[in-house]
């Protein structure tokens, strides 16, 4: 199958920084973009029966993704998710984040490479690779970490490949923010069947903090078998499934589209959308549930839960992780 990058520029920063759009297209229309600015996955068009589908919640322009507290299609570092109070402790030295989410830190704060313009470091004719750093001290948090994302488009699978290093131990947890709607259209993803290989899942209470992992098995909390988003709960869901397999699997089904997702992190937030915004975009529907995203990530809090899968980066080591979504027509 053939490929090709496209280029282009996508706009301007306050400060005149050039924000690019790369696009990586196939032969049979599979095409995803990806901005310089937060290394954001900005479309992922899948040829489908009915045409041409945008399966994320995008902006059309810069404005839309400058300040954006939904997070869409961000790339989260060098801390996803929440951390209690925006405070830990390492190694005897403690750390204090910005306030964000209430009385937490939340996908780093003013540190969020998320909101930074990343560089280009090469490219193939299904890849590209970006960089981009965290300065010791930003938002709080410690270290010199720099920060390398692989995008590869092979067939209908995007994957992912981050690899982190720093010159101090500290504290990592990235993520893609991506919110996915199958139909492709915006409208309510209460009828998309999730399915996710996971036994556990962490309780939070209402900060949204952890309190305990807990089985999933007799709940609403147990997609080991496929149920709709809006079965239960009313649909809304922010919290961390555990993996029980390895890889970590999930899938999702709407509208004659199948999205799997593999990766090697140790648990997945499932949030439904529910403060979604209503804005510009493609679609012709925004706003609350129009999306849904499956960030693959640590636990909630782990930089002060011992207990939890560790986040700690060693000085000098590299952190590689990845995650794979893949598409197929039903």
């Amino acid at each position: 199958m053939g490929f090709m990058i496209e280029t282009s520029t996508f706009g301007h920063l306050p400060d005149g920084q050039e924000v690019r759009k790369y696009t990586i297209r196939q032969e049979d229309g599979t095409a995803v973009s990806i901005l310089s600015y937060g290394a954001i996955i900005q479309e992922f068009l899948v040829p489908c029966k009915d045409g041409l589908r945008n399966i994320v919640f995008s902006s059309p322009d810069l404005a839309g993704y400058i300040g954006d507290s939904s997070y869409k299609g961000q790339c989260v570092a060098p801390y996803a998710n929440r951390i209690k109070a925006g405070h830990f402790s390492l190694d005897g030295s403690s750390y204090q984040l910005d306030i964000n989410n209430g009385p937490n830190n939340l996908h780093s704060g003013s540190a969020n490479l998320g909101q930074v313009n990343w560089d280009l470091v090469f490219q193939t004719d299904d890849s590209i690779m970006l960089n981009t750093g965290h300065k010791d001290g930003d938002g709080g948090f410690p270290g010199n970490i720099g920060v390398t994302l692989t995008y590869t488009l092979s067939g209908g699978t995007l994957s992912l490949l981050w690899q982190l290093s720093s010159d101090k131990r500290c504290v990592v947890n990235p993520t893609n923010h991506s919110y996915f709607n199958l139909k492709g259209d915006g409208s309510s993803i209460f009828d998309h069947e999730v399915r996710i290989d996971a036994d556990r899942v962490v309780a939070v209470g209402a900060d949204l903090i952890p309190t305990e992992v807990m089985a999933v098995a007799g709940t609403d909390f147990d997609f080991q078998a496929p149920h709709l988003v809006g079965e239960r709960r009313d649909g809304r869901y922010d919290h961390c499934f555990v993996f029980s397999s390895k890889p970590g699997r999930a899938v999702v089904r709407a509208a004659g589209l199948k999205l799997s997702v593999e990766t090697d992190r140790p648990g997945m937030q499932l949030y439904t959308g529910e403060f979604n915004p209503v804005c510009a975009s493609s679609w012709p529907q925004t706003g609350p549930f129009c999306a849904l995203a499956l960030e693959t990530s640590a636990y909630p809090d782990a930089a002060n839960r011992p207990e939890f899968p560790s986040v700690v980066l060693e000085a000098g080591e590299v952190l590689k992780t990845w995650t794979r979504y893949t598409l197929e027509v039903e």
